[in-house]
């Protein structure tokens, strides 16, 4: 009885996100970039119907789905080998004060504060 609550509260723990890119409507597990999403999310409710192969061949579909997502965002390439040429005092906390300005100012949609950009241009301020 205990493993069927698992797998039952399992089939509602994932959702669907509607994307729009385009005239194309994209439905995807993942949350959509800003620019395509139509604010539409529905759990995910397994159908029992499914034979063993439609299930399969799904379950592959996400998979590949996924792995091209990955790949498309850069993830699974070697890493950079060589040498960091900046004029950055820091260039690694340059970029990541940089990336979070960046991420604040989405979220938000506003411009970030006084002290973000402060703290932005000491970091990446020229040696």
């Amino acid at each position: 009885m205990l493993a069927l609550c698992a797998l039952a509260g399992n089939a509602y723990a994932q959702r669907v996100y509607k994307c729009q890119e385009g005239t194309q409507t994209i439905y995807q597990t993942v949350p959509c970039p800003a620019h395509q999403d139509t604010g539409v999310t529905r759990p995910i409710v397994k159908d029992p119907n499914l034979t063993w192969e439609e299930r399969t061949r799904a379950e592959r579909d996400l998979y590949v789905a996924r792995k091209r997502m990955q790949a498309d965002a850069g993830r699974g390439q070697p890493p950079v080998r060589g040498t960091v040429i900046s004029s950055a005092a820091d260039p690694e906390k340059c970029d990541e004060l940089r990336f979070r300005r960046d991420l604040a100012e989405t979220l938000s949609g506003q411009s970030a504060p006084q002290r973000i950009n402060d703290a932005v241009a000491q970091a990446c301020a020229a040696r």
